[in-house]
């Protein structure tokens, strides 16, 4: 019996045991929207004589993405398989800076022209597991800077505990 004979013969008395050949469970994904509630809006509109502030570019950190990020320590990270936000985590940040910054308080956005740009890099998007519970943290890097140097950076890192049964998904999204 030649090499080739043999081989062929243990890989087919192999192949049953093959994951490719057993029916396993679909997986399930599930989506998810972070919810935050709007504070109080400004009562008058800025006038166009305000102080201007251009909402700048809005990254995030390579493993930031669709599926959701979970901690178990300060230096562990790991992502759920079957959970996923509905966009990018960067987006939601942009949306929620741009409420918060032209909509709540008195800035007048600027598109063009002279003014400060605030550039904003989202370094934790995650769920944090604890011993006594869970909580979602929110990390961002800024910088205000305008044509000639930067006025202001610095980190800023927001965790609100997760109330309700704790393996409940949505209960994430709403923190």
């Amino acid at each position: 019996m030649t090499i080739a004979k043999t081989l062929s013969i243990a890989l087919l008395l192999a192949l049953p045991g093959c994951a490719l050949t057993s029916k396993a469970d679909p997986l399930s994904v599930r989506y998810f929207t972070p919810k935050w509630e709007a504070a109080s809006r400004v009562s008058e509109r800025p006038s166009a004589g305000g102080p201007r502030l251009r909402l700048g570019q809005i990254s995030s950190s390579s493993h930031l993405r669709n599926r959701i990020v979970y901690r178990s320590s300060d230096v562990e990270v790991a992502m759920y398989e079957d959970r996923r936000w509905t966009e990018k985590p960067e987006e939601y940040v942009r949306r929620a800076l741009a409420q918060a910054l032209f909509e709540e308080r008195p800035l007048v956005q600027a598109l063009a022209g002279a003014g400060p740009t605030l550039d904003v890099e989202l370094l934790a998007f995650d769920e944090v597991q604890r011993k006594d519970g869970r909580a979602a943290r929110v990390t961002l890097h800024y910088a205000v800077q305008d044509d000639r140097s930067v006025l202001d950076a610095q980190s800023i890192t927001v965790e609100v505990e997760i109330r309700g049964n704790p393996r409940d998904p949505e209960n994430m999204a709403a923190a």
